[in-house]
């Protein structure tokens, strides 16, 4: 089991051996950052739950049916595409169908993704099913943002914890499935472990390159030409924070030879807590220039 997906060893073994000895409970939360591998993950056990054999054969109806998408007895559930949340009336259908007997399986699977993102009145509509399961179904919540839960949807799960992939890892599964190669250690920092942001990132690795010239040469700049800066290190509104994490980067790697950098990292922190909130756009960036400008000419 789990011998095509990388990292997080430790939760393979876990997982098998949950299939080896049956014991396979009702309720599990796969907790971790986004793009590490825990829907993967979550498919292969299901793909060995509903196994009509032993683990996963590959060979029995339930497994083929499985890797043709065309076993009825596992459901994923997703935000549909014209929502930001999952909605109430997904959960109740989810509860409802649950309650149908497996067709193929003697097991049933629901796996719910990004399952932070259900509503409260959601998240009650599912605790009453986890609160009485029927015996042959298993919940898998995958979830990046635990803390967004009810505690009682906590406490009647089983939780995974999900550990970053290492460079390694990650530089395998990039050079192999997607081509990516020649990647900066700095970018490998912002990546930091995921790949789905190493996908996210994929096509700004120059312009990142262009933003670590300005930054290592910030020191020789007046505060007219800084300000003139915003242009070159703001590309695009939409992608501020993600510049600012990588600025972050950089700053990190100039602290540990000038401390003036770390009150700039503060700067960084800041600056992204008041995008968050919505605050002027203009105002933040030329606010956050300016006092990188004063902490490295004070």
């Amino acid at each position: 089991m789990f011998e095509n997906i990388k990292g997080n060893e430790e939760n393979k073994r876990i997982l098998s051996k949950i299939i080896k000895e049956k014991k396979v409970g009702h309720s599990y939360m796969f907790v971790g950052q986004t793009g590490i591998g825990k829907m993967l993950f979550a498919k292969e056990f299901a793909k060995a739950i509903l196994c009509l054999q032993e683990e996963k054969c590959n060979n029995c109806k339930s497994c083929l049916e499985f890797d043709n998408n065309n076993n009825p007895d596992i459901t994923i559930i997703e935000k549909e595409e014209d929502s930001s949340v999952i909605k109430i009336d997904q959960i109740r259908q989810m509860t409802s169908k649950i309650l149908e007997k497996p067709i193929i399986s003697n097991k049933k699977v629901y796996i719910i993704n990004d399952s932070e993102l259900m509503t409260k009145e959601a998240q009650n509509s599912l605790l009453k099913t986890l609160e009485e399961p029927p015996e042959y179904a298993t919940i898998i919540l995958i979830t990046s943002r635990e803390d967004l839960f009810l505690n009682t949807i906590k406490s009647r799960c089983t939780k995974i914890i999900f550990n970053k992939l290492s460079n390694e890892d990650l530089q395998e599964i990039l050079n192999k499935k997607y081509n990516y190669q020649n990647i900066s250690k700095n970018m490998f920092l912002l990546f930091d472990g995921s790949v789905e942001r190493a996908l996210n990132l994929k096509d700004k690795e120059i312009e990142f390159e262009e933003l670590n010239n300005i930054i290592n040469n910030l020191e020789n700049c007046n505060i007219v030409e800084i300000l003139n800066l915003k242009e070159k290190m703001f590309k695009q509104k939409e992608e501020a924070r993600g510049t600012l994490d990588y600025i972050n980067l950089l700053f990190f790697n100039l602290a540990k030879k000038d401390v003036r950098y770390i009150n700039c990292m503060k700067a960084v922190e800041k600056s992204k807590d008041k995008l968050t909130k919505n605050n002027n756009y203009d105002m933040t960036i030329d606010n956050f220039l300016l006092t990188i400008w004063e902490e490295l000419n004070g």
